[in-house]
């Protein structure tokens, strides 16, 4: 709702009530990428040390502010305060999420957790545009429509915040909202994938080492390909389609038998999507492009992450560093897609369309290389396992993803 609550403000004239220059909303927009993407690592590691369930819904908190502040600017220059403000709460909430998910879950059933995390983007949408046509019927000489958009917004994200800290635990095993008997059966079957409850602390060397983890960068690049054609096609494709999608993927890999795949069929789908948009004017064939771009790319939205969430399950510092540079990859995307679609280029708009046209087609690229890598590294391990007879417990436990019974699963 947050996210699409500036385009519902540009909407209700916040551009001309503000005075803004022609290219103030893009550059605000692209404001909260660069706080976004620094803290991302910080907030990993504030999640291990303050726990989920005080760390999250402070997080929401404190994002929710920043939007109910939003509504009292008068000026270009504090509106570009609030989004830079913005970027450093909402850099932990996602990465923190799709970290909490990992150790929550078994590896298996992981991928369809994040894919149903992330069926908030479309819902989201789909609620945050009738508020908006609500809201702006409130429009005074002292409260524009587009305050009470920020404003009404904000609360709500400020009370689910309180929620939050009441039902999110930081552990499975002190969660409030499972019996006893569920507790010791999903710590069960945790320990049977030997995946650490997530109390394990972070190990800084390591952190810094699994940063550039090669298998880890190729999933994170593939969410890079999904946010560029996500975030230019948000407003434009119809909600209730990307959301249909997200929940079609939450069985897709069942389906398809493996991740790869799976990422292998959207990338394509949203290939073809640029391929109509290239060729053609016609109205109707470029909304069914629309279409296509966002049943790719929000298919990949829960693709990406879960698959990189299935392979950092078992390991804490490598799980922390992984989704780090994931949310940072995907932030990228969204900084090049709110660049590739100029006035100058219309109407054809051959460099967006082509830069997602090659956004769908390096997915799947990506996923083969992942693909041929995690191969290659579970076959080599099956051929000369490192030998662990002599170790220590906790130098066993630093081996994280290196652990002879480790395999990455594709």
């Amino acid at each position: 709702m947050d996210r699409s609550s500036m385009g519902n403000a540009k909407v209700a004239n916040m551009e001309k009530d503000l005075h803004l220059r022609p290219t103030d909303f893009s550059i605000a927009s692209s404001l909260f990428y660069p706080t976004y993407l620094v803290f991302q690592p910080l907030s990993n590691y504030m999640l291990k040390r303050v726990g989920a369930r005080t760390w999250l819904p402070l997080l929401t908190l404190l994002w929710g502010a920043v939007i109910i502040g939003q509504a009292f600017i008068t000026n270009r220059g504090q509106l570009f305060l609030c989004r830079v403000l913005l970027g450093i709460p909402e850099a932990g909430y996602n990465s923190g999420a799709i970290y909490l998910i990992s150790y929550w879950y078994p590896r298996k059933r992981v991928t369809r957790r994040v894919s149903i995390f992330y069926t908030g983007t479309a819902i989201g949408t789909l609620i945050s545009g009738p508020i908006a046509i609500g809201l702006t019927k409130l429009n005074s000489g002292f409260v524009k429509s587009w305050h009470a958009i920020f404003f009404v917004e904000g609360v709500i994200t400020c009370a689910w915040a309180v929620v939050m800290y009441f039902v999110v635990p930081s552990y499975p095993d002190d969660a409030k909202i499972l019996t006893s008997d569920e507790r010791e059966a999903l710590s069960q079957a945790l320990n049977e994938e030997k995946q650490e409850s997530g109390r394990h602390q972070i190990n800084k060397r390591r952190f810094i080492m699994c940063l550039f983890n090669p298998s880890m960068l190729l999933m994170s690049l593939i969410l890079f390909c999904s946010n560029v054609s996500l975030n230019t096609i948000m407003l434009r494709c119809p909600a209730s389609a990307a959301s249909s999608a997200l929940y079609w993927f939450n069985w897709h890999v069942r389906w398809f038998g493996s991740h790869y795949r799976a990422i292998i069929f959207n990338g394509a789908v949203m290939a073809l999507g640029g391929i109509i948009m290239l060729a053609t004017l016609n109205v109707g064939a470029r909304m069914f492009a629309l279409c296509l771009f966002g049943f790719g790319s929000f298919g990949l939205l829960g693709l990406a992450p879960g698959w990189l969430a299935t392979n950092v399950a078992s390991n804490i510092t490598l799980g922390s560093a992984a989704t780090s540079v994931l949310l940072i990859c995907g932030g990228l995307g969204g900084i090049v897609a709110s660049n590739i679609y100029r006035n100058k280029d219309a109407p054809r708009y051959l460099l967006g369309h082509g830069i997602n046209l090659m956004a769908g087609l390096l997915s799947i690229v990506l996923a083969l290389l992942a693909r041929w890598n995690m191969g290659r590294i579970n076959r080599n391990k099956e051929l000369s396992p490192i030998d662990i007879s002599n170790m220590t417990q906790k130098e066993i436990q630093e081996l994280e993803e290196r652990h002879p019974d480790f395999r990455y699963v594709y």
